[in-house]
């Protein structure tokens, strides 16, 4: 659904359904999840990254490199806005 599509649909609510829209829109997003300092575990991660980057020639781990960094994308919150 495009952006227009969205609006062209709000335009056909009520006013008692577009004050619902709204407090829905404005209620703070709830993370999916909640990050503790000190809980990961460093080694696992180090071996699983290990592990994958063996599963790659070097020609194949260049290619993958070039592709993580040949286009920089704006980070965004989970509301899709970018992350000021």
């Amino acid at each position: 659904m495009t952006l227009q599509a969205l609006k062209e649909a709000v335009d056909q609510l009520s006013s008692a359904e577009r004050a619902e829209l709204r407090d829905y829109l404005e209620k703070p997003a709830e993370p999916a999840v909640t990050l503790r300092s000190g809980t990961m575990d460093i080694d696992a991660l180090t071996e699983a990254a290990r592990k994958i980057r063996e599963g790659f020639s070097d020609e194949e781990w260049e290619e993958v490199v070039a592709a993580m960094t040949e286009e920089y994308i704006e980070p965004v919150d989970d509301d899709g806005f970018p992350v000021s």
